[in-house]
């Protein structure tokens, strides 16, 4: 058995990080497509799209903040 001086747990917070990250980057490319939705076809509840999109990606940065906080 090879022991390279870190412990698991290192590369556990670190795949954590990344795949928060990956959330964050999904968020913003959701905020993209709902614009540019509203943008094309009108139904009456733009603003309420644009909201909920705008409050996932918060979200998404508040999770990562907390995960780089708390690890």
């Amino acid at each position: 058995m090879t022991d390279l001086g870190l412990p698991i747990w290192f590369f556990v917070k670190i795949f954590y990080l990344l795949a928060f990250s990956v959330y964050v980057t999904f968020a913003g490319i959701l905020v993209r497509q709902v614009y540019l939705m509203t943008q094309t076809i009108e139904f009456g509840i733009e603003t309420l799209l644009r909201t909920f999109a705008w409050a996932h990606f918060m979200f998404a940065i508040a999770l990562l903040l907390i995960a780089l906080l708390a690890l």
